[in-house]
């Protein structure tokens, strides 16, 4: 390590462990904003958004989703939280080096008691560590734990998240990674029994069969990929491919949709796929989970608008999400989706899936590939502890979501149910 070397890690050093003054959110949680979170995600949730529903539940009235509790004390698009807290001076001084952009990449958070509308938050930041430099698949960089401690204004802990950001030198990122559309397993044109109008999007049926067919190495197109034929609801044998699902998650008798899919050559052709899965309106016993219980697959489009939305809800405007000429600067191939953004995906499903007066006690997720548009991620779980615990039972489900580049975010929770 050189002189310059040693002085530049002594200054990152320096920085670690200092705690800051509070940060307090602009305002207090509102049902508006929890609204426009679910309109975002999707989530219909009626302890977020129903005041009658919540009122005669276990949460006595409307509360926000677990996932939003570092969004609060975010500092929108008009940052006016003082400068120069800890993590803006570790920014500075890795500037100095080129590591100028960043990407949120993991977060672990666990909840003190649900947060409610009224409620004023704080954020009590500081820094847990910074690597040494670092090789990834987005460029040389290091990474950046934010520790933040969350309380209300009256001095009530809400909360924990530990943050991890990457800050890396954009010139040093070797290869943009293919466009969704150009790794997609190819195409197979659907056929029907009759020739008859190929279903619309949004049809639905029950899988038959499936088969996986042999592929080559190479090109890259030639990846594994999965051929079905479907009993759609009208009566109707359809068959196509299997699109957005890994071979692992299909098996005959599962429930499909059919959608719809612009092929490189701009053609729109029928797939089948996973539907959203339905949403629970009661919620699970730990009677009906056990170990290795899977979860339904839940294909979720990311679009430009979807992208958007979530970092807007969020209060989230990092560039890098809204403006695809920054994501070009910083070294993306194109806006990306922001990590309370998958997190928010994430919440809704394992909520959906678990029922509505279910709790989340802690939540960790890790990001890899990035969601760009024009691709898809696929939720899906996996139950893999139950554990008694203050009355009922804390049930750990691990999540994976991946699209067309891999794995997106790999997540787990401890849930409490009855």
């Amino acid at each position: 390590m050189t002189g310059s070397d040693a002085d530049f890690r002594a200054r990152l050093d320096a920085l670690i462990g200092l705690t800051d003054p509070p940060r307090r959110a602009k305002d207090a949680i509102t049902e508006a904003a929890i609204r426009i979170w679910c309109d975002a995600v999707g989530d219909e949730n009626p302890a977020y958004q129903d005041p009658q529903w919540a009122a005669g539940s276990v949460w006595g009235g409307i509360v926000a989703p677990a996932t939003s509790l570092n969004m609060w004390t975010l500092p929108g698009n008009r940052r006016r939280h003082r400068h120069a807290e800890s993590l803006d001076r570790v920014n500075e001084v890795l500037a100095t080096r080129g590591f100028t952009s960043v990407a949120a990449v993991q977060t672990e958070h666990t909840y003190v008691r649900p947060l409610r509308p009224g409620d004023h938050l704080e954020q009590f930041p500081s820094i847990g560590a910074v690597s040494p430099e670092k090789s990834t698949r987005l460029g040389r960089g290091h990474f950046v734990d934010l520790v933040s401690d969350y309380r209300t204004v009256e001095g009530e802990p809400v909360g924990r998240v530990v943050l991890r950001m990457l800050r890396w030198n954009p010139a040093t990122r070797t290869e943009v990674p293919a466009t969704p559309g150009d790794r997609l397993a190819r195409p197979v044109r659907p056929v029907a029994a009759a020739p008859i109008d190929l279903p619309p999007a949004g049809t639905t049926g029950t899988l038959t069969a499936h088969l996986q067919p042999g592929y080559a190495a190479d090109p890259l197109d030639e990846r594994p990929y999965l051929v079905g034929s479907a009993e759609l609801a009208d009566g109707t044998r359809f068959s196509a491919d299997v699109a957005y699902l890994r071979p692992d998650l299909v098996h005959d008798g599962m429930p499909v949709v059919v959608a719809h899919r612009r092929t490189r050559d701009g053609q729109i052709l029928p797939v089948l796929t996973a539907p959203r899965p339905e949403r629970r309106t009661s919620t699970r016993t730990a009677a009906e989970v056990s170990v290795g219980q899977r979860l339904a697959p839940w294909p979720v489009p990311v679009t430009q608008l979807s992208i958007a939305a979530l970092a807007t809800a969020t209060f989230d405007f990092n560039d890098v999400h809204l403006d695809r000429d920054a994501a070009h600067e910083r070294g993306a191939r194109d806006v990306y989706m922001n990590i309370l953004g998958s997190s928010a995906l994430v919440n809704c499903y394992l909520t959906d899936w678990a029922g509505p007066e279910a709790r989340v006690v802690d939540f960790r997720t890790r990001l890899a590939a990035q969601n760009h548009p024009g691709d898809t991620c696929t939720l899906d779980g996996v139950v893999t502890g139950l554990q008694p615990a203050d009355g009922g039972t804390h049930v750990t489900v691990d999540v994976r979501g991946t699209n067309s580049l891999g794995d997106h975010v790999i997540a787990s929770a401890t849930i409490a149910l009855p």
